[in-house]
């Protein structure tokens, strides 16, 4: 299999500091039919605070979402989620006590909005219905920035 670039921009989106830290900031797109790859790039300029950026997926055309992974927060700076389309069907949202694994990484809750800092649940994209959720932990300001774009590869040039 080959690398196809370039990639594809699904979502571009700037947030400047009006955001709740209750609700974050949500955004959905669409993805094209033949993607193999999904790459989230959440870049930060945060004063007093962090964010994170939750990927989504639904199997019910955007009613009921579903989280596929989370990155790390962050205040500044950038920070990269890439999820295959199809996985391995392996979370890693595990327990570990004192530096020791206790059971397997398998597929766990999925509920929206719940998976760990720098975790993947192991749900593979269910559908061509996305969302990405920007979670803020302090009070967005007007210098505040948060820009997440979306990027997919997939084998049609023309998709």
């Amino acid at each position: 299999m080959s690398i196809r670039l370039p990639l594809t921009t699904v979502l571009d989106y700037a947030d400047t500091g009006t955001s709740s830290v209750a609700t974050g900031t949500i955004k959905t797109f669409q993805l094209p039919q033949d993607t193999d790859n999904i790459v989230v790039k959440l870049e930060a300029s945060i004063i007093g605070g962090g964010v994170s950026c939750f990927l989504q997926t639904t199997d019910d055309g955007g009613t009921t979402y579903y989280d596929v992974g989370r990155t790390s927060v962050i205040s500044a700076g950038t920070q990269w989620l890439s999820v295959p389309v199809v996985g391995a069907g392996v979370g890693t949202g595990f327990t570990s006590i004192v530096g020791t694994t206790q059971g397997t990484p398998a597929i766990g809750s999925a509920n929206a909005s719940t998976v760990g800092i720098r975790q993947m649940t192991g749900l593979p994209v269910l559908s061509q219905a996305g969302r990405v959720v920007l979670s803020y932990s302090a009070a967005g300001t007007a210098n505040d920035l948060a820009r997440v774009k979306v990027l997919v590869n997939n084998q049609s040039a023309t998709a």
